[in-house]
């Protein structure tokens, strides 16, 4: 769920890089940019695609997959009402190209199926960007056994319908920031596992029914295993799988404070991330939280 170039005012690249020097954090953007651009190319220019608009997007695909477009749309469309519902948002300013691929193509493969590349900022203000998906009735679903880091199978319609939202639905999390005022923490300058975890548990929370039930109930499995992935204070919290660790932090957030905490958070007027999450949670120190979290793990039934 990489964001390469990320909406005008916004960090480009993921938590882990910000430590370089400034020097480098401008090459990463002029690459990140460059990578934009020439990836997103080779498809625009290809005579083969076919086009299904609308009004937030148009998906490109090719004679043969219809039946993809068909379901594309469908998750696209319920994650613009997500966007709506959960976080009283509008894609009305952005416009994103959705591409189906046929076979893994560069860096698009069973492994990483989707990617978000977005956005561009044009002379009238409107946002632009490119999701690329490896499209669900593609021939390597078929020949190859794969499974999710959460051992659930990638061949059928809940793993695609989790990644369509997964991709999309941070068009929804920009909105909500576009909305502010003024100011404010932004997107990318969170760190990853939120950035990752809230487009991971909207993809769970806010997909099919068997992702509803199924994919929680391995996500909270996973974290009861792997409880050695968080940690606090020092002096944040720390969170070593972004995917599916802040996907379970999110899912306690929820729980502790209403699922309206993660619009709230993206809401929120203050400087930096760490402070809106105090903010939020304001009634509990940092550490408190932590370990009301560890509680809730240790009690929450899958």
């Amino acid at each position: 769920m990489a964001c390469l170039g990320c909406p005008a005012g916004q960090t480009l690249g993921r938590q882990s890089n910000r430590s370089e020097n400034t020097m480098i954090q401008r090459s990463s953007r002029v690459l990140s940019l460059i990578a934009l651009i020439f990836s997103a190319a080779p498809f625009q220019a290809d005579a083969q695609w076919l086009e299904s608009k609308a009004a937030h997007y148009t998906v490109f695909y090719q004679a043969g997959f219809e039946g993809d477009v068909e379901f594309t749309r469908k998750w696209l469309d319920a994650t613009e009402q997500l966007m709506k519902s959960k976080y009283a948002s509008s894609p009305d300013r952005y416009f994103i190209s959705i591409y189906l691929l046929p076979a893994p193509t560069g860096d698009i493969d069973a492994i990483q199926s989707g990617q978000n590349q977005c956005c561009t900022t044009t002379s009238t203000g409107a946002r632009t960007g490119t999701i690329r998906f490896l499209t669900r009735s593609a021939p390597i679903w078929k020949t190859s056994n794969l499974s999710s880091s959460l051992g659930l199978p990638k061949a059928g319609d809940d793993y695609h319908a989790k990644v369509l939202i997964s991709e999309y639905i941070p068009i929804g999390h920009y909105a909500v920031q576009d909305s502010r005022a003024s100011g404010g923490w932004q997107y990318y300058s969170a760190p990853e596992w939120f950035v990752q975890g809230l487009q991971e548990y909207d993809a769970i929370f806010h997909s099919t029914e068997s992702n509803r039930v199924t994919a929680r109930q391995r996500l909270l499995q996973w974290a009861r295993t792997n409880s050695s992935k968080f940690s606090c204070c020092s002096p944040n919290l720390a969170i070593t799988d972004p995917y599916n660790g802040g996907a379970t932090f999110m899912a306690f957030l929820a729980a502790e404070f209403g699922e309206d905490i993660h619009a709230r958070l993206l809401r929120n007027p203050a400087s930096t991330f760490e402070a809106a999450l105090a903010s939020e949670t304001q009634k509990y120190s940092l550490t408190q939280l932590f370990d009301r979290f560890r509680n809730w793990l240790d009690t929450v039934q899958p």
